[in-house]
């Protein structure tokens, strides 16, 4: 591990406003923090042997359903059109983001079940500055019988996003794809709702390809 952080202050650590930034900097709890979880994301997304990452479940309530899903809201939402979703509303934190993808998931022949996560209360956990915070993804969407995407719709770049988008891709999606009993899942991110369709597509397409066999 010593030698891995090495390695990833020499060819990763990035000064910006020199002199009046230097690598010392680290040595503050947020910044060392924020190194870690660089660090060992890396690890994890980059590892190629036996599964090990395995998720722990919630001993009630192992399981969500839209079945359950009944809420009032000031927000401005977006009716579904289809029997895709099982929510008879989009409810949109945006003008037109949440609607524009909603639209593009109705349209897809590959989705065949969609929900926007409002009052579905499905989080995934992640750290940041090492404190524990759990993170809403956008939208769920089911293609096919078994894989699940996890839908990000991102916008400006932020920290704490960066941090929810590595903890999704690299350790949830990896851990519940290990577990075996709930399909197979993937991560998603959409940063321009009216292309969300060819990155969509893309992602089914790299999630289908039938891993490598060994013997």
């Amino acid at each position: 591990m010593l030698a891995i952080a090495k390695r990833w202050l020499a060819e990763c650590l990035t000064l910006k406003n020199e002199p009046d930034t230097f690598p010392q900097l680290l040595l503050l709890l947020e910044f060392a923090h924020d190194a870690a979880d660089r660090i060992y994301h890396s690890i994890v997304s980059a590892y190629e042997g036996e599964p090990t990452l395995k998720p722990i479940l919630r001993p009630y309530d192992t399981v969500g359903s839209t079945r359950w899903v009944d809420f009032d809201t000031i927000k401005p939402v977006w009716a579904t059109r289809t029997d895709k979703s099982h929510v008879s509303h989009v409810v949109a934190d945006t003008g037109s983001w949440e609607q524009k993808l909603g639209q593009v998931l109705e349209e897809l022949d590959e989705v065949t079940a969609y929900v926007k996560n409002q009052g579905l209360n499905f989080t995934i956990p992640y750290t940041l500055n090492g404190g524990e915070r759990q993170y809403f993804p956008d939208f769920l969407a089911r293609v096919g019988k078994d894989l699940t995407l996890v839908i990000e719709v991102s916008g400006e770049a932020r920290k704490d996003k960066a941090a929810k988008v590595a903890a999704a891709r690299t350790l949830w999606v990896t851990a519940v794809n290990n577990h075996g009993g709930f399909g197979r899942w993937a991560f998603v991110e959409v940063t321009d709702p009216w292309d969300a369709k060819s990155v969509i597509k893309a992602a089914v397409a790299e999630a289908t390809i039938p891993s490598k066999a060994t013997a």
